[in-house]
């Protein structure tokens, strides 16, 4: 082959790998612009002085921050914070601890349809939510009638209904944990002595931490933020921040939908910020 062709096949596959890198490239920018717009559009929304959304915004001003106050006392946001924070914590920590025990079995102990269980308990990723809630209600309704029961909608079948499409993310992340595990430091510290108890507190759950925190915390921000499983699941006594924002979206100008909505936003992104600067929970996503 000459050194002209040599050179032209170079160059090409030069110019090949350059156009798929940029196309790559590409295609990460619009699918990140995708994703981000529309949460960038609320928060522009919020600081609108329009009550109602247009273009171009107009005059900026903080009055829909300024006066939340006065404008959620009546459509009582604190119950439904309340409500939403109190489900969102007893989810993750009924999850996290279900899911670290699943994790603990499918990973540490060998018996048979070990792969069938973890199949099954992580199943509810694959499912839509619509699904899922729609198929915890049927389920009591069909409890009710056979045995005789009344369960009622409550906290308690909303709290099952989280539990249930959370639980797999817990079982993901402990189970990585446990998969990357230095085995040679249990052993080492039952041979200096250590129980099986003191090994578990002391060594295993320090080391796995960061799996446990992260679930804890995908939990906790999917539970948050869920609502076609709460409005299946919900009773009249709870009232969770989802299923009160789309009631005031009818209701009430978008810019204090938007003030409320960025400030949900902005504790979320806070909290996860923090919890990966301590547990680095991206290593398990």
């Amino acid at each position: 082959m000459s050194t002209d062709s040599r050179s032209g096949r170079f160059s090409m596959d030069n110019v090949l790998e350059t156009a798929g890198t940029a196309g790559y490239e590409l295609l990460v920018y619009a699918t990140l612009l995708f994703l981000i717009a529309p949460l960038a559009i609320v928060v522009l929304i919020s600081f609108q002085s329009k009550a109602y959304a247009a273009w171009p915004p107009g005059d900026f001003t903080l009055q829909w921050y300024t006066t939340m106050p006065e404008y959620t006392a009546y459509l009582g946001i604190e119950a439904a914070l309340f409500d939403s924070l109190a489900l969102a914590i007893a989810t993750a920590v009924c999850s996290t601890i279900i899911g670290g025990l699943a994790a603990f079995a499918i990973v540490r102990y060998d018996f048979p349809y070990s792969t069938t269980l973890e199949t099954v308990l992580i199943s509810p990723l694959i499912y839509p939510w619509l699904v899922i809630g729609l198929a915890i209600l049927l389920f009591i309704g069909e409890l009710n009638s056979a045995l005789g029961l009344s369960v009622q909608m409550s906290f308690t079948t909303v709290l099952l209904g989280h539990i249930l499409f959370t639980l797999p993310y817990p079982i993901r992340t402990i189970g990585a944990s446990l998969q990357n595990f230095p085995h040679t430091v249990e052993e080492a510290s039952k041979n200096l002595g250590a129980t099986e108890l003191d090994t578990f507190v002391n060594v295993t759950l320090p080391i796995i931490r960061p799996g446990i925190i992260s679930g804890a915390i995908f939990a906790f921000v999917l539970s948050f933020n869920q609502y076609i499983i709460s409005l299946f699941l919900t009773g009249s006594d709870t009232k969770t921040m989802p299923l009160l924002l789309f009631e005031m979206f009818y209701n009430n100008a978008p810019a204090k939908l938007a003030a409320i909505a960025t400030l949900l936003m902005g504790g979320i992104l806070a909290l996860v910020m923090i919890t990966e600067k301590v547990a680095s929970i991206s290593e398990f996503a």
